[in-house]
């Protein structure tokens, strides 16, 4: 009787723990390489309806971590590029878009070409 009790509490432990593995390995790194014309603008990113968080000035290369649900749906994600004295460029991809095109090349590339503001 009381080895069945061991072998159900071991179980229980084991899918627990198999379950927290999972979740953890959810996680996706997407690494971003970012250029402009000209060089020297900030960018930032979203998620969906989430705040803008700064990344950097480009050039820009570097890694973020999406959790695997946000890109096996159709979530949005931008990116926007800004300097002074010319107009912000924005591109956006959906979670699978993002994810398909990490897969092909290992990275996303974007290189916007800014656009002067004569005003």
């Amino acid at each position: 009787m009381r080895t069945g009790l061991i072998k159900q509490v071991l179980t229980i432990t084991a899918v627990v723990l198999l379950m927290a593995l999972t979740s953890c390995s959810s996680k996706r790194s997407i690494n971003f390489k970012i250029h402009t014309e000209p060089e020297g603008a900030h960018v930032i990113i979203k998620q969906d309806n989430s705040r803008w968080t700064y990344l950097g000035v480009t050039p820009l290369d570097v890694i973020e971590i999406f959790p695997g649900d946000l890109l096996e749906e159709n979530n949005t994600i931008s990116l926007k590029a800004m300097r002074c004295g010319y107009f912000e460029q924005v591109k956006e991809w959906t979670g699978e878009q993002l994810e398909q095109e990490n897969d092909e090349k290992g990275r996303i590339f974007w290189t916007p070409r800014l656009i002067k503001d004569t005003q």
